[in-house]
């Protein structure tokens, strides 16, 4: 049911970037201001990860994940009649609060109490429907904007929620609410720490560098003179490795930690940018290079759930794996946002790409770093984490 909720939740939020050309050519708006859309989703969908834990705490994640669900589908339908930036700005605000709401903390919680161990592979495995829907979503999409043109595009997206709500409603029971009170003592112990911040912030770095090549692809691609429909199956292949991704980075987090699987999905970003920059952007190898890049999404993607789980079990965890989502959207926002900006300024995504690679090495640094701080948890919290083991 999770693998469902998310497959089509990420269709509609990875399809967003197949509009921004048309959008450009129909509007006159530049790259940073169509970028700025998905942006948006993205950083609420992070900023509003501890509200949204916290209300699955209290509430039951179904609930939570029907309301997302109902919000999402009616921003969709909005979308379908945009005509000026303003409006998509602010259809794309309501979008990112749906999808904040039947993302990872909320299916993750969905899961969690049910595999005591291999909690990273299962994980994986429900993260593994973001990439079966970023796939063949932009492929379908781009298909049905040549048929039907943007707006009905939006429309059909709107209808595929109709899937993932009815099933969530008639197959899911409510769940009884973890808590009603404060985050557990873990929890806060565990926020107060050097560990939380570098785990945090490296985070932020491994999702910026994500999304600033995965939402600025299609416009580097047909912006170097190939054609739309071969960019966006680079694009897909891109999303569609990440689906053996996740499933890797849950099980390098399962025999090791989130926090290796997170350099291992660092070291992929590293060579698919590398390799960005170094391939003729017609030739077939930019699949291969679209396909390493990919692989890159698991252990980033993994990263909040896992690490959450990992510092203060599954009890009343809506909390933490909500903060762990805020330092993965203002990553993800800022990565596709910046990415827009410089190319405005130079009209070269060469510049955008190699920011991404200095985003990539300090987040690397600080990862690897963090590794050295366990030793250093305060007793309190070793103790809290002992009792929620």
């Amino acid at each position: 049911m999770a693998f469902t909720i998310l497959t089509v939740a990420f269709s509609w939020v990875f399809s967003v970037p197949v509009f921004y050309g048309g959008f450009i050519r129909k509007f006159g708006w530049t790259h940073a201001e169509a970028v700025a859309g998905g942006s948006i989703v993205l950083l609420l969908i992070g900023l509003l990860g501890p509200l949204v834990g916290r209300a699955a705490d209290r509430f039951s994640p179904k609930a939570v994940v029907l309301v997302g669900l109902t919000v999402s589908a009616g921003a969709l339908a909005l979308l379908s009649t945009t005509t000026n930036l303003a409006e998509f700005l602010s259809y794309c605000v309501l979008l990112g609060i749906g999808s904040a709401s039947v993302s990872l903390v909320p299916c993750s919680m969905l899961i969690a109490p049910w595999f005591a161990r291999s909690r990273g592979l299962a994980v994986g495995v429900i993260n593994s429907g973001v990439g079966l829907g970023g796939l063949f979503a932009p492929n379908l999409t781009r298909a049905m904007i040549e048929r039907r043109g943007a707006s009905g595009a939006f429309l059909a997206l709107a209808a595929s929620v109709s899937v993932p709500f009815l099933l969530t409603l008639l197959l899911v029971r409510r769940q009884t609410p973890h808590s009603t009170q404060a985050a557990p003592p873990s929890a806060i112990a565990f926020a107060k720490t050097p560990i939380f911040w570098m785990l945090g912030v490296g985070l932020f770095f491994a999702a910026h560098t994500l999304t600033g090549v995965q939402q600025s692809l299609i416009l580097y691609l047909t912006g170097q003179g190939v054609a739309a429909a071969a960019a966006t199956l680079a694009y897909s292949v891109l999303l569609g490795a990440s689906a053996p991704g996740k499933l890797l980075g849950g099980l390098l987090s399962d025999r090791f930690s989130a926090r290796v699987s997170l350099l291992a999905s660092i070291l992929c970003l590293v060579a698919g940018i590398t390799g960005l920059l170094l391939s003729d952007p017609k030739a077939a190898l930019i699949l291969v290079i679209a396909g390493i890049f990919g692989l890159g999404y698991g252990g980033v993607f993994n990263a909040p759930s896992i690490i959450a789980f990992e510092s203060v079990g599954t009890q009343g965890v809506g909390t933490i794996l909500g903060l762990f989502m805020m330092f993965f959207g203002l990553g993800t926002s800022s990565g596709g946002l910046l990415a827009g900006a410089i190319y405005d300024q130079t009209h070269r995504y060469a510049v955008s790409f190699s920011v991404d690679l200095a985003s990539c090495a300090v987040g690397f640094v600080l990862l690897f770093a963090a590794g050295w701080m366990r030793e250093f948890r305060p007793a309190p919290l070793a103790a809290a984490l002992r009792k929620t083991a």
